[in-house]
């Protein structure tokens, strides 16, 4: 077994710190003591009983998917179920622990299962669930994104070796070589481009696999965890420690979306962030430390605005804010101050996906949607 399949690092991922802890929100600092708005029901836009707890949630468009020992697809406007796959638990896989299990764009939605020592990619309508396509790998197969135009990009091992490929079917449409021979290969699609990040950070034409620029990682590192809003593109820095631990999360990097010029970097004091992507908003950036520490991000310079230590179970970057996910209910952080300027009432809340100004919250055995 290579070591890319081995990867792992002490945490499980931002969206897997804390669970179950209780939801205490406090400053480092006693002047930065922020304001404890009660919790509140506003914007609440529908409320159903979950068939069981997801493992993850996504809402794509006008559908929110569930994906627990099954995967359930609602009305993101009324909570309505559509349809409903029994797929049973663990059916759904990933190439590393803290990869996306389900990828969607425009009307369909892509997801990767595991059948007889073969790893199957399966692209399917989001509106009916219904299967349009299939294709199985042997070999080697990493992180998988859809693209706008329907097609998936993995990293898949071929006959010329390892490369960045996309396809639509049975045959490759595109392939291009990658420079490493493990991880971590985490991809990121937004809008015609595709972002791979090993030991370079690396932007592709989502149509024909052209590179059009890369950065390379300083020796021993790489790169993990892209993600991408306006012209800022935002990765992690990862060290290599050994075979035991592999790789550890130290930094975040920003770059220019166009053209892949590094903007600035921050070194995270003790080295340990956890293991997802950092956290980008209209209004800055927040890195997640292993510890639950968040850590607010000029955007422009990549200077530590705030800190607070949070114990959480969930917690995304939605819009201009970050939705915090504890015990107590949901807060929603301004990412520029640190300050919570409103809490829901979800206690026991546990997963979190949005889009736009649509939030989701999974907490007890409920499945809430939000205007926030």
């Amino acid at each position: 077994m290579d070591r890319r399949t081995l990867l792992r690092v002490a945490a499980a991922g931002a969206g897997a710190l804390a669970v179950g802890g209780a939801g205490a929100w406090y400053a480092l600092r006693a002047d930065e003591s922020p304001s404890a708005p009660g919790a509140v029901s506003d914007g609440r836009r529908w409320r159903v009983t979950l068939p069981d707890q997801p493992d993850a949630l996504l809402v794509a468009g006008d559908t929110v998917l569930a994906l627990g020992t099954g995967l359930t697809a609602y009305g993101a406007g009324d909570g309505q179920v559509r349809w409903r796959q029994e797929l049973g638990r663990n059916t759904v896989q990933t190439s590393r622990a803290g990869d996306a299990p389900i990828r969607a764009a425009g009307d369909a939605f892509v997801l990767r299962t595991q059948e007889s020592g073969a790893a199957q990619v399966r692209v399917a309508a989001l509106g009916d669930g219904r299967e349009r396509w299939r294709r199985s790998f042997t070999g080697y197969l990493g992180d998988v994104v859809l693209t706008d135009r329907g097609a998936v990009v993995t990293v898949a091992d071929g006959t010329g070796g390892r490369g960045l490929t996309g396809f639509s079917g049975p045959a490759d449409a595109w392939r291009q070589p990658v420079t490493a021979t493990d991880g971590p290969f985490d991809l990121l699609a937004v809008g015609g481009t595709v972002l791979a990040a090993a030991d370079e950070l690396a932007a592709h034409d989502a149509a024909a696999g052209t590179r059009t620029w890369g950065v390379a990682a300083a020796e021993g590192h790489v790169f993990g965890r892209p993600v991408a809003l306006g012209p800022l593109v935002v990765a992690l820095g990862m060290r290599y420690v050994d075979d035991d631990y592999l790789y550890r999360n130290e930094s975040v990097h920003a770059f220019d979306a166009a053209s892949g010029e590094q903007r600035w970097s921050y070194d995270a004091p003790g080295g340990f962030l956890a293991d997802g992507a950092p956290l980008l908003t209209g209004r800055g950036i927040v890195a997640v430390h292993e510890s639950g520490r968040l850590t607010g991000l000029d955007p422009g310079s990549g200077a530590a605005r705030w800190n607070f230590d949070w114990d959480f179970a969930d917690i995304i970057a939605l819009g201009d804010r970050v939705c915090v996910a504890t015990m107590d209910g949901v807060a929603i952080v301004d990412p520029a101050t640190g300050r919570r300027t409103k809490q829901l009432d979800e206690p026991d809340a546990y997963k979190l996906a949005g889009s736009g100004s649509r939030l989701c919250v999974a907490a007890g055995n409920t499945l809430t949607a939000y205007d926030v």
